[in-house]
């Protein structure tokens, strides 16, 4: 068994709600209970209380557009001013990424930048990625990767097609087109997280496990704590970092019982662990 943490290794951070896209696998416009915005002091307060604990990996978003947040600059300079040793990651669906914010992600020392595109053709791509216009988003993609062979970035460059019975068809040329203009380049299959409405989980997702809870955790725009990036409806909220610290909250009772829990594959104690396995995120 792997020995217990006492700080995770990665967080999360969502720091907006705001997003172009209304993705056909996404729960992101059905979230209304919580801030659009997470506010500046809190975000510094969550990054202020990472600084010497061993932080590896730092991502400032879970179910929004991260180029969308009003304060990303200013996030990716925090981040990496007082972490220097964790790793930014950025997940984008690329349709905000024009020249400016790629400069941006440049000039931050952003690590990874990965790009949700989740078709090969314009019909399954719109069909998938509902509001964005392909043509912008391929554009914008070619840009900033043709930007970092200028300037000769050690980003690390990944695409990721989100697999559903609608794109299926194209994964083999998915992986023609991608293969040699990025680093990686990953197929995987939707995991159900949006709800009603929303495309149930596909194919062979479950056997993937939950090999994150051991290590990272994921904080919402109004702070709450969650176990999983699948809790986009906060079913299973482990405390409150405007609250309480987040280490506080990691080394709590019921946060040790559930990465316990999970370790063992016992789902039945925890509401999104009883809606994951059932398909009902």
């Amino acid at each position: 068994m792997v020995p217990e943490r006492e700080f995770p290794g990665s967080i999360l951070v969502e720091t907006t709600l705001r997003c172009p896209a209304d993705c056909v696998f996404c729960p992101n416009k059905k979230i209304s209970t919580r801030p659009r915005d997470m506010s500046w002091d809190l975000f510094k307060k969550i990054v202020d209380e990472c600084r010497g604990k061993g932080v590896e990996e730092f991502y400032p978003f879970i179910n929004g557009e991260p180029l969308a947040c009003p304060f990303l600059e200013d996030a990716l300079e925090y981040v990496s001013g007082n972490l220097p040793d964790a790793s930014i990651g950025i997940y984008t669906n690329g349709y905000l990424l024009d020249r400016q914010k790629s400069a941006m992600l440049l000039k931050h020392n952003v690590h990874e930048v990965h790009f949700s595109i989740d078709g090969v053709s314009k019909q399954v791509y719109e069909e998938h990625r509902r509001g964005l216009v392909y043509e912008q988003v391929m554009a914008n993609v070619m840009s900033f990767l043709s930007q970092c062979r200028q300037q000769d970035s050690k980003i690390t460059t990944r695409v990721v097609l989100t697999l559903t019975p609608g794109n299926k068809r194209e994964v083999s040329a998915f992986r023609r087109l991608w293969k040699g203009l990025v680093d990686i380049v990953d197929v995987i299959p939707c995991d159900g997280r949006g709800g009603e409405g929303r495309l149930s989980a596909y194919e062979d997702f479950k056997m993937w496990g939950c090999f994150h809870v051991p290590y990272r955790t994921y904080i919402l725009t109004d702070g709450s704590v969650v176990a999983c990036c699948k809790d986009w409806a906060g079913y299973t909220v482990l405390g409150n970092v405007a609250e309480e610290s987040l280490a506080s909250i990691w080394n709590s009772g019921e946060y040790h019982k559930l990465r316990e829990d999970v370790s063992r594959g016992v789902f039945s104690n925890f509401e999104v662990c009883r809606r994951c396995i059932e398909d009902r995120l």
